[in-house]
């Protein structure tokens, strides 16, 4: 237990740090976009290649995608149906704030630090399935019910998807475990010298992107869009426990991706089709120290 509390503070201050340089000017406004180009194209990566150095491929684990594709879907529609009687841009609002799960800046690292490079994988094929959403597949739902926004067609879905550095190095290392195929070893220990900084940065950018500036009249607002959320995410880490027919530490890892908070791209998306941006970070931060509360709360549960 003391070991767990231990990380879960050393995360909690890498955040505050990350906020604390914001706050005192040392990094700007959107400087937290250097980090995520760090992140997302150079150490995400490194972390899920390192990962798969000793993968045990099971086809019945592929029915993980799945989920996290669904699971995308239907909190996705619980914001519209949320907003039904709402305007269009309510509605979009709602389909880019209830779905989605920060994994790559904030699961994974937590994952990778408690549980291994098991967990890394299993987390890892759930983010396949969520990545085709919360990549542009959610903003392009959006796009259909707002005011404005980039046009959508099916071509520019899988250009934004497959532009996705850590979802194209998913699909490739998928690719290579079916045909047996593995890198030289010294290919592994690079990659794990890279990824070891995956952590620190995806903290220090929570940090960066955290807000907690709001109108008081919006209050009902958050509060609505958070209880949901996380009400879909505790039937979600039930369905996952309760009923699936995976090994129970499969189930374990499922429990925490349930539990991640609103993706990075959330707020970014919304300010994109002219949405309440100030809201978008505001929900989006909240959504972090639920996430941060939960899951440190079932590693001391679990003693992992």
């Amino acid at each position: 237990m003391g070991t767990v509390l231990i990380k879960a503070v050393s995360f909690l201050l890498i955040i505050a740090a990350g906020y604390t340089l914001k706050r005192v000017g040392l990094f700007g406004p959107g400087d937290y976009r250097i980090v995520i180009k760090i992140i997302m194209n150079i150490t995400l990566p490194a972390v899920i290649i390192t990962s798969f150095a000793d993968f045990p491929l099971d086809l019945s684990m592929l029915g993980i995608i799945v989920l996290g594709l669904c699971a995308n879907l239907c909190m996705a529609g619980v914001g519209y149906l949320m907003a039904r009687k709402k305007d269009g841009d309510h509605k979009a609002f709602n389909v880019l704030n209830y779905s989605g799960f920060n994994i790559g800046c904030f699961t994974l690292p937590y994952v990778q630090s408690f549980m291994g490079s098991f967990g890394v994988i299993v987390t890892s094929m759930f983010d396949a399935g969520n990545s085709i959403m919360s990549t542009g597949g959610t903003y392009a739902v959006a796009s259909q019910f707002a005011g404005q926004g980039e046009p959508q067609s099916v071509k520019r879905f899988f250009q934004k998807l497959f532009s996705s550095v850590p979802f194209d190095t998913y699909v490739l290392m998928l690719l290579m475990a079916f045909l047996g195929l593995r890198f030289p070893s010294f290919v592994y220990d690079i990659t794990g010298t890279f990824g070891a900084a995956n952590t620190f940065l995806s903290m220090l950018l929570i940090g960066l992107v955290f807000e907690c500036n709001l109108d008081r009249n919006k209050l009902k607002r958050v509060a609505s869009n958070v209880i949901l959320r996380y009400v879909c995410a505790t039937a979600l880490a039930l369905f996952s426990y309760f009923v699936l027919p995976f090994s129970l530490e499969i189930r374990h890892v499922l429990v925490v991706v349930a539990f991640s908070p609103i993706p990075v791209m959330a707020p970014v998306f919304t300010e994109k089709l002219g949405g309440d941006v100030t809201l978008a970070g505001v929900i989006n931060s909240i959504s972090i120290i639920i996430s941060l509360t939960v899951i440190t709360s079932l590693m001391v549960l679990w003693q992992i």
